[in-house]
């Protein structure tokens, strides 16, 4: 802009005159300069609101379906420096006994002493470590060669280090990184390369794997097989230890394995029995022919009667002919996969057979889970005792450990009086529904395990969810209060303690919205429903609490009564937030599933409610700043109009000045001619 200087001619402050001027035609732009900010703090306030309503829809939804947490357990350990356990949902109430016969360990090794300076000859052999063949080639050389190559070939199953045992001499030592039986380190090869070293004495025999079953009563049941079966008239009864069954009469039984158990092609099943036949019953001795006589008389009042000889035969009772069985006793297995499909197989056993019995499940169910062994006895009484699945440990020209520090050794526990084998110690999570086991040491005397309803979790999420709409309410509050200046009239004072969106109607419906599904009533089929939310402990104040606080909305958790709700009657709170109504196995109800389901519309992908008015204050702002350029622009040329307009306004003062003057010359000269 040219720098002028105005007002010379007419001595007028031109520039105050055009600034002031300026000023008044701006006013339009400090309006939408003022309302830009207005949109501004709307926009912010409305992204407060959005991530506000989020935490709500986030914690409502943790309250119903998969997320949910109600059917929590929680397990103490009577002596946790012996037994770690830990609960998930699947765990029944209740207590259990468990003892911990021994705990698995790892097949540990070792040479003979062997000088550092000392030179080993070279030598092949063989370790296997739970069907892994490590095929060790030495080329000769020092102990610490014999340890290297080792490592090299079998570090992932087998950890070695070298000891020092007494001035020059050292040992070598292997331990099993597999701990239990599966892991025992066998040794096959050089018998003389091996001698030599101390790793092997001799040719090892063979063995078997296997435990004998532990009966309980509680886990024996009807037959549930396909095969036809008499009206069971028998009686079962097991043994104090558990080892002995005896079946006597009619009777098929199956018993529930506490944990399926996988067969190989070689497991069998070992029992020995005996058979006692059916004591038969002493038939009556009745009569087959009466008579009567010989002839008499009777006088009755004068009156004669004869008596007659009467003569009856009895028929002989026909004898039912006795039942054919295909076998009188036998046992059976069954394997149910994954899909609730049962496999069964049943084995007849010959009532005169003597020693003991084996079934080749194995080749039936080769790698197959056992989960129910079958017992029965048509007629007489039948004892079965020592039963176990037995596999032969098959290691062609395995060598017997010289040194053999620690052996591998499977965990053994008993649950209830029910004897469990184990290959580890930690994370047993097959031996109870619903429980992890962690073996610390053995406790030769039951520990007991109380699994009881954890409400810790639920109670937590539901005050999040409290949490987050308690600070809703107080947004909301904030966003559209109305408050009166102590001035009447005072408009400014009135609009500054307003909020920015009162009396919006997306604001108020949205409210109205979240109380009514809050506070609402949900149906329900159960004996012990829970229909509102104050049933469980959560409401907007207490029976006579102040209008005050009731009025204000936000909600009050009585922690006790919540407790005692999802303690007592977890189904009930579960189906009070999330329920399915049609059997389809999906939510469709419930109160935070509704909640859930509403607020999709305010704050679902893509243009929700919010995001909406979010663009449209956005748009707004957009719009203003066209504006002020618009008017910006046509500030400028007002302005240099303005300029113009004075400037002309100068020059013709200016002029007139000057033409002013030349005439007072022009007078003055004229006199003094005269």
């Amino acid at each position: 802009m040219p720098i002028t200087m105005g007002g010379v001619a007419s001595g007028l402050d031109t520039d105050s005159i055009i600034e002031k001027l300026v000023n008044v035609e701006a006013r339009p732009i400090k309006q939408l300069e003022a309302d830009i900010k207005k949109n501004e703090r709307r926009k912010e306030a409305l992204q407060v609101l959005s991530n506000n309503l989020k935490e709500l829809n986030d914690a409502a939804k943790e309250l119903y379906g998969f997320r949910a947490s109600y059917d929590e357990k929680i397990a103490v350990s009577s002596n946790p420096e012996f037994l770690d356990v830990r609960a998930t949902k699947k765990a029944d109430p209740g207590l259990r006994k468990i003892e911990i016969i021994q705990v698995a360990s790892s097949h540990k090794l070792s040479t003979d002493p062997v000088l550092k300076t000392e030179n080993i000859p070279a030598g092949k052999f063989t370790l296997k470590v739970n069907g892994n063949d490590y095929n060790i080639r030495f080329k000769g050389g020092k102990l610490q060669s014999l340890k290297e190559r080792i490592d090299e070939t079998a570090s992932d199953s087998i950890a070695t280090s070298l000891v020092r045992t007494s001035g020059d001499e050292e040992v070598l030592t292997l331990e099993s990184k597999i701990s239990g039986k599966k892991g025992e380190i066998i040794i096959q090869g050089d018998l003389d390369f091996l001698r030599k070293i101390g790793l092997a004495s001799g040719p090892k025999g063979g063995e078997v794997e296997g435990a004998t079953l532990l009966f309980d009563k509680r886990y024996f049941t009807s037959y549930m097989g396909q095969k036809e079966t008499d009206k069971q008239t028998g009686n079962i009864k097991v043994s104090e230890d558990g080892k002995k069954i005896s079946l006597n009469g009619l009777l098929w039984q199956e018993y529930t394995l506490p944990v399926s158990t996988t067969v190989s092609k070689d497991t069998l099943l070992e029992f020995t029995f005996t058979y006692q036949k059916p004591k038969k019953e002493e038939e009556e001795q009745f009569p087959s022919r009466l008579e009567m006589g010989p002839d008499e008389k009777i006088t009755v009042k004068g009156i004669e009667l004869n008596g007659y000889n009467v003569s009856r035969i009895r028929p002989p009772e026909e004898k039912k002919p006795e039942k054919a069985y295909d076998s009188l006793l036998g046992v059976g297995v069954v394997s149910i996969d994954e899909a609730g499909k049962r496999e069964e197989k049943i084995y007849s056993v010959d009532k005169d057979a003597k020693g003991k019995q084996e079934m080749p499940v194995g080749s039936d169910f080769a790698g197959k889970k056992i989960s129910k062994v079958i017992f029965y006895c048509n007629d007489g009484m039948s004892e079965f005792s020592e039963a176990k699945f037995a596999t032969p440990v098959k290691d062609k020209d395995a060598l017997q450990a010289k040194n053999e520090i620690a052996k591998p050794e499977d965990a053994r526990l008993k649950v209830d009086g029910i004897e469990i084998i184990r290959d580890k110690n930690n994370d047993l999570g097959d031996v109870i529904k619903g429980l992890n086991l962690d073996l610390k040491m053995p406790s030769h005397n039951p520990i007991t395990v109380k699994v009881d309803r954890d409400a810790s979790k639920s109670i937590e999420k539901i005050k999040k969810f409290v949490e987050a709409y308690n600070n809703y309410i107080s947004l909301h509050r904030e966003l559209t209060k109305v408050e009166r200046s102590s001035r009447p009239g005072d408009y400014e004072n009135n609009l500054r303690k307003q909020g920015i969106f009162v009396g919006d109607m997306t604001l108020i419906s949205l409210e109205n919205m979240l109380k009514s599904t809050i506070n609402g009533a949900y149906p329900s089929r159960l004996e012990k429903p829970i229909k509102i939310l104050t049933q469980m402990g959560v409401s907007t104040g207490k029976v006579n609490a102040e209008w005050e606080s009731i009025k204000e909305g936000k909600l009050q958790i009585d922690e006790g009564l919540l407790r005692s709700s999802i303690m007592e009657n977890p189904e009930g709170v579960e189906v009070f937030f999330g329920s399915d109504t049609d059997g389809d196995n999906k939510t469709d109800n419930g109160m935070a599933y509704t909640l859930v389901s509403r607020l999709n519309t305010y704050v679902g992908f893509g243009k929700n409610v919010i995001a909406s008015r979010i663009d449209l204050e956005n748009e707004s702002i957009k719009m203003a700043n066209e504006r002020i350029d618009r008017h910006t622009d046509h500030l400028k040329k007002y302005e240099a109009k303005l300029r113009q307009k004075f400037g002309t306004m100068e020059k013709a003062i200016s002029g007139a000045k000057a033409q002013k003057s030349w005439m007072n010359q022009q007078l003055g000269n004229g006199d003094e001619g005269k």
